[in-house]
C-alpha cells in the first residue's frame, strides 16, 4: 500500500493565492473607504478576518488531514477540514482516469486527479507532479491488464 499526501508546494500556492486575493478586496474596499463610508471599513475587516482564519486554519487543516492511499485491491481518499469524507474503490471497479497537470505544475504542485467507476468519482487534489506519474502509470498498468484479460475471455 502506497500512501500519498497533498503537496507542500500546492500549499503555498493556495497561500500565495488567498493573499493576493484578500490584498485585491481590501484595496478595492479602501477605494470605497475614500469616500467615507463606514461600511467599507467593516467590509475591510471582515475581509482580513476571513484570510486570516482560512491561511492558519483551514488551509493547514486539510493538508495535513488529506491522505490517498493506492494498494493491490483498492484506492482510498480521506479528506476535509470540518467534514471528513473517506472514499474507497475497489481499483478493479476503475474504468478512467483523468490526470489533470497545471502550467508550473512542478513550481506549484496544482495537480488533480480524477478516477472514474461506474457511478463514482474519486478525486485525489494537489498532487506532487512525481506521485502523480507513479499513481497513473500504476492506474495504466492495471487498467491493460484487465483489458487484456477480458479480450482473452
Amino acid at each position: 500500500m502506497h500512501m500519498y499526501r497533498p503537496s507542500r508546494l500546492a500549499m503555498i500556492s493556495i497561500y500565495l493565492f488567498v493573499i493576493i486575493l484578500s490584498l485585491a478586496l481590501c484595496f478595492a474596499c479602501g477605494f470605497g473607504a475614500m469616500f467615507k463610508s463606514v461600511i467599507f471599513w467593516y467590509v475591510m475587516l471582515f475581509i482580513i478576518i476571513l484570510t486570516f482564519l482560512v491561511l492558519l486554519i483551514v488551509v493547514p487543516l486539510f493538508f495535513s488531514l488529506s491522505r490517498y492511499s493506492v494498494s493491490r485491491n483498492e484506492l482510498i481518499c480521506n479528506t476535509g477540514v470540518f467534514i471528513f469524507k473517506k472514499q474507497y474503490m475497489k481499483l478493479s471497479s476503475v474504468r478512467s482516469f483523468t490526470a489533470i497537470v497545471t502550467p508550473l505544475s512542478r513550481a506549484t504542485g496544482l495537480n488533480f486527479l480524477v478516477i472514474n467507476s461506474l457511478g463514482s468519482q474519486m478525486v485525489f487534489w494537489f498532487l506532487s507532479k512525481g506521485d502523480l506519474n507513479e499513481i497513473t502509470s500504476y492506474l495504466d498498468k492495471v487498467l491493460k491488464r484487465e483489458e487484456a484479460a477480458n479480450e482473452t475471455a
